[in-house]
């Protein structure tokens, strides 16, 4: 199945997440390239359009989002996963910078207070962006169930039981022909930040290699995705901290 992003590399350090993204050839890098796959994404999660981002067209993400690199919004639609699952530090953030030499490739940098909450998060939103983009004719993903699952892998990892999730078909999504609620401008490198009260307590280290992708919804039937552990740092553990700004 065509895939928007190859997660080439990630590495984590005791309070960050960096991921090396490579968007895939012949898909889009900029948003701006299927305005309504944008929408979609938009859709599934419009709380990104408040984001904080710090860059030239404006202070709030949807002043450029509706022309921006692709893994730019990748970036701020996993920093909300984050946010929603109520897990994340008091300050959620990422960036994302390109590679030089390649249009295709990108740095994306992520608040890291847990590997799973993280990794979990980039890679459902990877998923939910390969539907927007890629398979819109299928199911639309199930964003509040995606979060509801990933919560409990967590608090599942952590040794904080919480009861689990009940799966639930969520409708598919119609919007076609819809009209972004956000103007097109031009960004590059960016800061995407949410705020969020942080979780006492300092977890066990977890395992990159044992976290796999979340999904919630009627599109989770039949996935079987997961990172493949040769891409990751075998040695990369974090731990919770909180970040200040």
């Amino acid at each position: 199945m065509a895939e928007l992003f190859n997660i080439m590399k990630i590495s984590i350090g005791a309070d960050k997440l960096r991921a090396r993204v490579l968007v895939n050839p012949n898909m889009p890098v900029r948003t701006s390239e299927d305005i309504e796959a944008t929408a979609r994404v938009y859709y599934l999660a419009p709380a990104i359009a408040d984001h904080l981002c710090l860059g030239d067209a404006g202070s709030r993400f949807q002043e450029c989002m509706s022309d921006t690199e692709l893994a730019h919004l990748l970036e701020h639609l996993s920093v909300e996963i984050m946010n929603e699952t109520g897990l994340a530090d008091d300050v959620t953030c990422g960036r994302t910078r390109s590679v030089p030499g390649d249009e295709r490739l990108f740095d994306i940098e992520l608040s890291c207070p847990d590997d799973a909450l993280t990794v979990g998060a980039l890679s459902s939103a990877a998923f939910m962006m390969d539907w927007a983009y890629l398979h819109a004719d299928a199911p639309a993903p199930d964003f509040p169930g995606t979060v509801t699952a990933l919560r409990h892998l967590v608090l599942t990892l952590r040794g904080e039981g919480e009861e689990a999730p009940v799966a639930t078909d969520a409708p598919e999504q119609a919007v076609d022909q819809v009209e972004p609620a956000f103007e097109p401008s031009a960004r590059i490198d960016t800061e995407g930040v949410r705020p969020r009260a942080p979780l006492p307590g300092n977890p066990p280290a977890k395992r990159v290699a044992d976290v796999a992708p979340v999904f919630g919804g009627a599109a989770a039937e039949g996935v079987q995705a997961a990172f493949e552990p040769a891409s990751l740092d075998p040695d990369a553990t974090v731990r919770m901290e909180a970040i200040s700004d």
